[in-house]
């Protein structure tokens, strides 16, 4: 008996030792969140979030490592009042926010401990070429080896104030795919640049918005082989750039608010797009100088598959082989299979039958807001476009409105569908019959009102009323060559 008490008792204790453990460690775990760093943001599960809390100066390395036990994968230190970035301790993480915080300084190798660190995002800070070092992405270093930030993917530099990059400045980031420069004022792409974008062969995703270049010199495009995506939109660019050839696997290009003025594949000022064999997506929207689209202007694009050509409100023509192909001999096309087209709001008054191969393979089409002439050359638009349409979405054809000719105004296409219209021809040399009615109209009623008047007036004139004008009636002219016979009984 006396010995199950001791056994009951000696259980106990070490079940008390255990349990007294076991609330302790997470003690020992959760010092951390008494940090400088804790107290200042959130930090919760794997993330610290410091996001608009009127931080101005950068937490020390010393602040950093206390986060350790934390593991933290994310780092926001978003919209503060931060001017330098200094070196941080060694952590896991994977994602560091340092956007809109008017940084001007990096400072030397400022995240060599960070070797999982894959996205950077410096955004809409102040730093400038001058300023922002190659140094500054520099990895670990040591006598026997060099460690570069090898997990490095995404670098986000948009909206700082960039007129030129290091020729260097990514050399610490060879395995970077993804680059964002939007908003800085390259305003023309010198050679250091062009060699500082060159020395990213992994390079996939190059996004240049609103940059201010005209052009995209030559080899700029040469060495990332691999890029996939590129944005050049709101630029200055007066023409399709040619360097694009240069971009073998690019399947997603934006060119939209660029003052390209027209695509013509026989222009040497303005051509059509070179060959893009694997571009799958094409954006040229709010482009407010773009007129045509030429015969084969597109005809380079043999696998496009989204075509995003909107809000151009000049945009009056499309040739229906802009995006034909001709063989080698020059008598048959080839088309690509477009799945989505994007025809809105442009200065469309027709879509020719023939722009598309297939139009029954579409799985997205908008062709809304333009001002169409409802003729027999759009018919086809009216019976065969328009169940295409409303497939896609119902009463989407609603906004496919007729402009011209008058008596056709206001009408909408699927009205037109609906009740079987078949439309009539307007005059090849532009003329407008339907106003035939209104000429003839008014032309029978002046020759009405132009008969008695004239009468009137030739009465008046005879008359001698307009002889203060100086112009006499046939009855004062009469009198001014008659002469009265001479009294002489001689005359003969």
């Amino acid at each position: 008996m006396a010995r199950r008490v001791i056994s009951v008792l000696v259980f106990a204790i070490v079940i008390g030792v255990h349990c007294q453990n076991a609330t302790e460690a997470p003690k020992a775990d959760d010092t951390w969140k008494e940090t400088g760093i804790c107290r200042k943001c959130i930090c919760k599960d794997d993330k610290v979030n410091c996001l608009d809390q009127g931080i101005v100066e950068y937490f020390k390395k010393e602040e950093w490592a206390n986060l350790k036990p934390m593991k933290p994968a994310t780092i926001d230190l978003s919209d503060n009042l931060i001017r330098n970035v200094t070196v941080m301790a060694e952590l896991p993480v994977k994602v560091l926010n340092l956007s809109r915080c008017s940084i001007e300084f990096i400072e030397n190798a400022s995240f060599k401990d960070l070797q999982q660190m894959q996205v950077l995002d410096l955004s809409h800070n102040r730093l400038t070429t001058e300023k922002l070092s190659p140094h500054a992405f520099e990895g670990r270093y040591a006598p026997e080896e060099y460690e570069p930030l090898a997990s490095m993917r995404t670098l986000n530099l948009a909206y700082n104030e960039l007129h030129s990059l290091n020729q260097d400045l990514f050399e610490h980031m060879p395995e970077l795919t993804e680059l964002d420069l939007s908003g800085n004022p390259l305003t023309t792409i010198d050679h250091v640049t062009v060699i500082a974008i060159s020395s990213l062969p992994m390079l996939k995703i190059l996004r240049m918005r609103s940059c201010g270049f005209s052009d995209i010199p030559d080899k700029f495009l040469h060495t990332p082989r691999f890029l996939e995506r590129l944005d050049i939109s709101d630029n200055k660019l007066n023409a399709v750039p040619q360097e694009l050839k240069e971009t073998k696997n690019l399947i997603y290009l934006n060119l939209n608010q660029n003052p390209i003025k027209l695509l013509d594949e026989l222009s040497e000022d303005f051509p059509g797009f070179p060959q893009l064999r694997k571009l799958r997506e094409l954006h040229m929207c709010n482009m407010k100088q773009l007129t045509r689209i030429g015969p084969g202007a597109l005809a380079g694009l043999q696998n496009i598959q989204s075509l995003h050509i909107s809000f151009n409100p000049k945009l009056h023509t499309i040739d229906p082989r802009a995006l034909a192909r001709p063989d080698d001999i020059g008598e048959n096309y080839d088309w690509p299979l477009v799945k989505e087209l994007y025809l809105q709001s442009n200065n469309l008054t027709e879509i020719d039958s023939r722009l598309l191969s297939r139009w029954d393979l579409l799985d997205a089409i908008d062709v809304s807001n333009n001002p169409y002439l409802c003729d027999c050359s759009t018919q086809w638009m009216v019976d065969m476009l328009v169940p295409v349409v409303e497939h896609k979405a119902v009463n989407a054809s609603q906004k496919m409105v007729c402009e011209e000719p008058i008596e056709m105004k206001g009408y909408t296409m699927k009205h037109l569908h609906d009740i079987h219209r078949t439309m009539r021809c307007v005059d090849k040399y532009g003329n407008r019959p339907e106003k035939d009615g209104a000429i003839l109209l008014g032309t029978l009623i002046g020759v009405l009102l132009a008969v008695p008047i004239m009468f009137s007036l030739m009465l008046l004139w005879r008359n001698g009323y307009f002889a203060w004008m100086g112009l006499r009636g046939p009855v004062d002219v009469s009198r001014a060559f008659y002469k009265r016979a001479p009294n002489d009984d001689n005359y003969i």
